[in-house]
């Protein structure tokens, strides 16, 4: 399967050197990550490249643009690399990647009549780490707080095509996009990540420590 990986970033290349580690350290290698670097004005972007010159290889693309809202940021990412491709996967520059998280999208992707895969993003986190009993709620008591992290999102080429055609409101694009595929009939589908789990640290990428504490 022709695989993209896509990651709009804003004012975070030291978050997106450790992004692109965590996708260069993935067990499935077969990929093109596509990334687009939003700015506000042109100097923002002149210490940028000294931050990952030293780790990217043929895979990655890099592009600069001016800073949007986050749906035109995802779609110019994406469109900037050649299409189609068969699964669109959405890393964010904020989290944390297990080793097999590609691998276990395109192996679901491979096994399952599927065009949308998404995560329950509270439950799909915290099931996994109060059932090891090693880590409180992140960012609030379970099940209460459910805004830990976005969902999970990987598509294929057919879902992609519905993106393109949204009129961008300034919503956050995960919400366009499940309403967009609604209304076209399109059907998210679950996969247990609880051996493959995002950390995010939404919010508070500096205080690591407040968020994960040892029961």
């Amino acid at each position: 399967m022709k695989v993209l990986l896509f990651t709009p970033s804003y004012k975070r290349p030291y978050m997106l050197r450790h992004c692109i580690l965590n996708m260069k350290n993935q067990s499935h290698t077969d990929f093109t990550h596509s990334i687009s670097i939003m700015y506000d004005k042109e100097s923002d972007t002149s210490n940028y490249n000294i931050v990952f010159d030293d780790i990217l290889d043929d895979r990655f693309i890099i592009q600069y643009r001016k800073d949007s809202f986050t749906h035109t940021n995802s779609i110019s990412t994406i469109l900037q690399s050649q299409q189609p491709y068969d699964i669109y996967i959405k890393i964010d520059d904020d989290d944390i990647y297990k080793r097999d998280y590609v691998k276990t999208i395109v192996e679901y992707f491979e096994t399952h009549q599927c065009d949308i895969l998404s995560s329950e993003i509270g439950y799909q986190l915290n099931n996994y780490h109060l059932s090891a009993g090693n880590y409180r709620s992140l960012g609030g008591h379970f099940p209460d707080n459910k805004f830990l992290m976005p969902q999970t999102f990987a598509f294929s080429h057919k879902a992609f095509q519905v993106l393109p055609n949204i009129q961008d409101n300034g919503l956050f694009d995960d919400l366009l996009w499940r309403d967009a595929w609604s209304k076209h009939g399109f059907k998210d589908e679950n996969v247990d990540n609880s051996s493959n789990i995002i950390w995010h640290i939404h919010g508070k990428n500096a205080s690591v420590g407040n968020w994960f504490v040892p029961n």
